[in-house]
């Protein structure tokens, strides 16, 4: 069955893979068929996930240009090449606009933005240069709609949707796709550990606040309903797929947001 993909023997580099939707998302890779590094700024957390899926662990801090290229490089030279790339960095500092400050919106939109851009620098010449490549990037919905006490993210986030779809027209006669998925909120590790109580009871807490919210599937999202989608957008079912965001919000965006408690059900 895994053969659907199309990403049997293809050498894929995720980079934040050793944590949250990175993990899984490596682990799916690899049940999919593909060699696998594992790039994270967390060694053992690499060193972890790459001995789950048989792949090559890579430390790195891609929040700088040098560090995204030797952790890109460093992955084409072990697997041989590089035609998968899924990029899965970033973190939202949460505060209001009249709050925030210069520095803070430097950090924002530099582990949020430009990661992505170095890490996209950095593949992108051994992809354009071999004709072939597919990159998936995360985007938020924070960066689609106002995102209260999240500007700095939303715009970080913005940018990485507007980057894919630059891309996708510059690199897309090179036989390069690049896509994005927008999350809405997901229950992620680092989420969970906030609230008191068990795995369970942390979940039903998230999936009260989201039937509250109005979210249409009563829930917010789990880790691998993001790993998911970035495996449809890096593999051959997505082949006519170029400068998207694909949105995974439990259909959040389709609901008419000013319904009463009442409408919703």
């Amino acid at each position: 069955m895994r053969e659907v993909f199309g990403l049997e023997g293809e050498p894929a580099l995720v980079i934040g893979g050793g944590y949250g939707s990175g993990r899984l998302t490596s682990l799916l890779l690899a049940r999919a068929g593909a060699s696998v590094a594992v790039a994270d700024i967390d060694g053992d957390r690499a060193r972890s996930v790459a001995a789950e899926v048989g792949g090559h662990p890579i430390v790195a801090d891609v929040t700088t240009p040098a560090g995204a290229t030797a952790a890109v490089d460093e992955a084409h030279r072990v697997l041989g090449g590089l035609t998968r790339l899924a990029n899965i960095v970033g973190l939202v500092d949460q505060r209001a606009f009249l709050d925030s400050d210069p520095g803070q919106w430097d950090a924002q939109v530099r582990l949020n933005l430009y990661t992505q851009m170095n890490v996209c620098h950095a593949a992108g010449r051994h992809m354009v240069a071999a004709g072939r490549g597919v990159i998936a990037m995360v985007a938020s919905v924070s960066g689609m709609y106002g995102a209260r006490n999240q500007a700095a993210y939303g715009v970080a986030k913005a940018g990485v949707m507007s980057l894919a779809r630059t891309l996708a027209d510059e690199w897309g006669p090179h036989g390069v796709r690049i896509n994005c998925v927008a999350p809405d909120i997901t229950a992620v590790p680092r989420l969970m550990a906030q609230l008191p109580g068990s795995e369970e009871e942390i979940l039903a807490q998230f999936d009260a606040m989201a039937a509250a919210d109005g979210v249409p599937l009563r829930r917010f999202g789990r880790t691998h309903e993001i790993a998911g989608p970035l495996l449809f957008l890096l593999s051959d079912l997505s082949s006519f797929m170029s400068g998207q965001t694909l949105v995974v919000d439990g259909g959040t965006m389709v609901h008419f947001p000013h319904c009463t408690a009442a409408d919703r059900g």
